[in-house]
């Protein structure tokens, strides 16, 4: 893109050119001129896409040059410049269609943020009015969503040759390149208007992050594809590949600058993760899976930083994950006496040292929880034949690492399921009732005007959600919520029958705080409103009376 700066005063105008070659965007050319009548000359030799004018100059002020530039090219963007005493003059300037207004001194940081607004805008009107009409931008939507969908295919699942020939750019990138890397951009987007991205402007603002990212990967030596994640709409994945090796430690720097490019120019919150080497096009999705778990590592040394997956990483730290025997003893020893605070305050510490090391891992994490899993399950199977009902499966406690935010929140669930598991053994050794589920059905039944669900079972119980709707369904062949509606609805019926009871308060009596809701699934599940029914209740016992 092209820029023309107008300026009266030489050494501001220097000063200006200076401070936007400095910031690195793809500018090919900055034209410059002293008044609005010279700025028309440079506009047919240049022919710029941005003009960045003062207001008060001899001759033609900035004013009168962008309304007769507006004439020569309605394309053009332009950026108002002028003192506090001329805001009048630059709300004309808006009338104008002026893109964005700066004070003087005009700031480094707010002339980049205008920019790269303003160029992101460009681009996407080129490409928008190359399509001719609506229908082709629909098509082109149409077909960037199909290629979204196919690369985020092959980078979680792979695929044969054919499949990565559908794809114009990976198949030049499989023909040339000997090596490749998939690295992953996690960006926070705000709510707009944020800084210059006005309402409406969530494709610039994306845009924009997208071209920080391509200018400082791509190079003559290498090939790369940019592409929004099509189910993680945070995820930006960036496929790379280098005729020659890649060297890890290079490639970490430059995503440091990318880094710097969208938290430092954009002010956007973003963690950066990278994979390791393949050395062919079908296994970029093992470098997807590196990138993706060097990525979690943010959950113990923050965001704003660049993690890479290499061959040290998983075995690296200090081997505090690996429980030895005299912590299997010290568990169960707590476990028996049913000291939950001393057990916790020890997995609090354990936890504490695995994280305090520079390469402290993700990965050293979820191997501590999986080992403390596996020990809760060695100590329950002593006590009870079906363990997953306190502490559920080993799956449910992966996904949920995986979906955690901070480390300490690791902790926190350590603890519960500590808490959980004590005092389920605890009403275990006192309870009277042998069938746990006849017990849980007996409090449904006795509690229906609470507000029960799945989790507040399970806490109450001392067991595990997942497990307990499995279990529940087994034994009464219906899931917990139909039963729970069933009993709910039946109990409705009879205090209709029986009362003169207004329809709110049996609404309430049988669980549902709001009249409105519990009329549409009564009338879903009989047939009838409450009224209705309560009127043909009537009639019956009239009929049957008489």
């Amino acid at each position: 893109m092209k820029l023309l700066l107008i300026e009266d005063e030489p050494i501001l105008r220097q000063g200006i050119i200076r401070i936007i070659e400095r910031m690195g965007l793809p500018i090919e050319e900055i034209g410059e001129a002293e008044n609005g009548l010279e700025g028309l000359r440079r506009l047919a030799e240049l022919r710029p896409d941005i003009v960045v004018t003062d207001i008060r100059m001899p001759e033609m002020n900035g004013l009168d040059f962008i309304r007769e530039a507006k004439e020569l090219d309605e394309k053009l963007q332009f950026i108002l410049v002028s003192g506090y005493e001329e805001f009048e003059f630059a709300k004309r300037g808006i009338q104008y269609g002026v893109a964005d207004y700066l004070l003087k001194p005009v700031d480094p940081e707010e002339l980049r943020g205008c920019l790269i607004r303003i160029m992101a805008k460009i681009e996407q009107d080129r490409r928008h009015s190359s399509l001719g009409d609506e229908l082709q931008l629909l098509q082109q939507r149409s077909e960037e969503s199909s290629r979204q969908r196919l690369l985020t295919k092959l980078i979680q699942q792979g695929g044969d040759s054919t499949a990565f020939e559908q794809d114009e750019k990976l198949a030049s990138m499989n023909a040339f390149c000997r090596e490749f890397v998939v690295v992953l951009f996690e960006v926070a987007m705000p709510a707009l208007p944020y800084r210059s991205f006005l309402k409406g402007d969530e494709a610039l603002l994306r845009y924009a992050v997208s071209n920080v990212i391509s200018q400082l990967l791509d190079s003559k030596e290498r090939e790369g594809t940019l592409f929004l994640h099509s189910i993680y709409d945070k995820e930006l994945v960036y496929v790379l590949g280098d005729g020659k090796s890649i060297d890890l430690t290079v490639l970490k720097r430059e995503l440091e600058e990318a880094m710097t490019g969208i938290s430092g120019y954009l002010k956007l919150e973003a963690t950066i993760g990278f994979g390791m080497q393949v050395r062919n096009i079908r296994q970029i999705h093992q470098s997807y899976q590196q990138a993706k778990q060097a990525l979690r590592d943010r959950i113990i040394h923050g965001r704003n930083k660049v993690y890479g997956m290499t061959p040290a990483a998983g075995g690296k730290g200090n081997g505090s994950s690996v429980l030895a025997e005299e912590d299997e003893r010290l568990v169960f020893r707590l476990l028996n006496d049913g000291n939950a605070a001393a057990l916790t305050k020890w997995l609090g510490s354990r936890l504490e040292t695995l994280v305090q090391y520079e390469e402290s891992s993700f990965n050293q994490l979820e191997s501590f929880c999986i080992d403390f899993h596996l020990l809760y399950r060695k100590y329950l199977l002593l006590q009870t034949s079906i363990p997953e009902w306190i502490i559920g499966e080993i799956d449910d406690m992966q996904s949920w690492l995986h979906g955690v935010e901070y480390w300490t929140e690791i902790g926190v669930k350590l603890a519960a399921m500590t808490n959980n598991l004590i005092e389920h053994l605890n009403r275990m050794r006192h309870s009277t009732n042998p069938d746990l589920m006849d017990e849980i059905k007996l409090y449904i039944d006795s509690s229906l005007h609470e507000p029960l669900s799945l989790q507040t079972i399970a806490d109450r119980f001392y067991i595990h959600p997942n497990y307990f709707s499995r279990r529940f369904k087994e034994r009464f062949k219906s899931n917990f919520v139909s039963y729970m509606t069933e009993e709910r609805i039946r109990k409705a019926e009879q205090l209709l029958k029986k009362t003169e009871l207004q329809i709110q308060e049996i609404a309430v009596l049988v669980g549902f705080p709001d009249a409105a809701y519990f009329s549409n699934v009564f009338r879903k599940t009989t047939g009838m409103t409450p009224i209705q029914y309560r009127l043909k209740a009537s009639a019956s016992s009239t009929e049957a009376g008489g």
